[in-house]
């Protein structure tokens, strides 16, 4: 027992040193960012970031998450590393089809070939390196992702200052985009050396068999990651439609200041979505509530430490890090609603990944499409009817609907003891 938790305690501070070293260099690029770009190009650098959001989640749920739950219930290496295969190869076309799709849809919108084609780039190799990321985990290969993310880090930070000094573009957001494209490029090659894996791809019939073996979860997490999508960036769209991207930079400034909290979190979810599959499929249901809460009261605990210290320096970061520049957005609403829908969606990130360990992928589905129902209607008519700072409740709102019935759902899930039958029956036919 010691030494399970041992391990499972190196295994998460492994994950969270290199979420911490990505993640923090993001926010200090943004902070860098929002002091030397001007409003637009910084809301123009922030929506392609929300957009390489939204291609995240779609490679999630097309291929990353339902293959990270297979593979983490398997024991046999080289049934892992047949499944690995298969799926890469998956993993590998959604991100060429994502990164075609950013390019077109990104000079429709903006009109400026290089900015397209550099988040093109990026959103499409950030996608693949997701995927390679999530394998290595569910693989518990937690020091080969480790050593990828320090390295997309230390490659991020040098290849944007080179780019940034020699400006080969007319767009300076241009050139950082490309310094991350480039960045996930070293990550990727770098995360197969450590993990010690040859890179293979195979195009048979039978990856196509394998992949609609679960076609129905990805049905409903295709579902889960649009609903989700509307419900956690309505805000985003139509704040952008409608009054420019200059009038969401204040938002995504305000959201910068809990950036650092998504590495702790991120690192118990890489960690603990393999270790509920493989609970779940031991039939350790006393052992994973026990778990669930704890995680749950630790995320709330760290996200509300975070508050108090953005509460207690608000009087520097105004003056200091926004340098008056968003005084007539009503920064300190702002900052408060943003709180409150991170404190939310970070807590219930735990029961997520429970219910999708249960393979209960309707359920996340249900919770995140009732979510996007009152978070779309609420912003709409709080945009309507008041200013864009308001309109941040209406994420409040979607949060915490889709936060309460998924904690529902993992209840439910733990109290009956069991998945869904077919889910039971895969899983004991995997582990044998």
């Amino acid at each position: 027992m010691i030494s399970e938790i041992t391990q499972i305690a190196r295994r998460v501070l492994l994950s969270l040193g290199g979420e911490g070293m990505q993640s923090g260099f993001h926010f200090l690029l943004s902070l860098f960012l929002i002091r030397t770009l001007s409003t637009h190009d910084f809301g123009v650098f922030a929506i392609t970031f929300v957009v390489g959001g939204v291609s995240l989640s779609y490679g999630n749920a097309l291929i990353s998450i339902p293959a990270a739950v297979r593979i983490g219930r398997l024991t046999r290496r080289r049934a892992i590393d047949y499944q690995d295969v298969q799926f890469g190869t998956v993993a590998l076309v959604i991100s060429l089809l994502t990164g075609t799709v950013t390019i077109v849809g990104m000079q429709f919108a903006l009109g400026h070939a290089a900015d397209s084609f550099s988040a093109g780039a990026l959103i499409g190799l950030w996608t693949l390196r997701n995927h390679v990321r999530t394998m290595l985990f569910a693989r518990r290969l937690q020091t080969a992702g480790m050593i990828s993310d320090f390295s997309y880090a230390t490659s991020s930070a040098i290849a944007v200052g080179i780019l940034l000094w020699l400006r080969p573009s007319t767009s300076p957001v241009c050139d950082v985009v490309s310094g991350l494209a480039i960045a996930n490029a070293i990550a990727i090659y770098l995360a197969f050396r450590s993990a010690h894996i040859r890179p293979r791809v195979t195009f048979r019939r039978s990856v196509m068999d394998r992949y609609r073996e679960i076609r129905r979860d990805i049905g409903w997490s295709v579902v889960n990651a649009t609903t989700w999508n509307v419900q956690s960036q309505s805000l985003t769209f139509l704040v952008a439609a409608f009054a420019g991207p200059a009038a969401y930079a204040p938002i995504a400034a305000g959201a910068v200041l809990f950036t650092p909290l998504r590495p702790a979190v991120w690192a118990l979810v890489n960690v603990f979505r393999a270790e509920f599959a493989a609970g779940l499929a031991a039939r350790r249901f006393d052992r994973l509530r026990y778990t669930l809460l704890t995680l749950c009261g630790l995320v709330a605990l760290a996200c509300l430490t975070a508050g108090s210290f953005v509460w207690l320096g608000w009087p520097y970061l105004s003056t200091h890090l926004f340098d008056s520049k968003f005084d007539d957005a009503g920064m300190p609403l702002i900052v408060g609603l943003s709180f409150l829908s991170v404190l939310i969606y970070l807590t219930y990130n735990v029961a997520v990944i429970l219910v999708q360990a249960a393979g209960e992928f309707r359920q996340v589905a249900l919770a995140t499409a009732f979510g996007s129902v009152v978070s779309l209607v609420s912003v709409s008519v709080l945009l309507a009817t008041t200013s864009v700072a308001w309109s941040l409740a209406g994420v409040v709102a979607g949060e915490a609907v889709c936060g309460g019935y998924l904690f529902l759902s993992a209840r439910r899930i733990l109290a009956r003891g069991a998945g869904p039958a077919a889910v039971q029956h895969a899983v004991g036919r995997e582990l044998r």
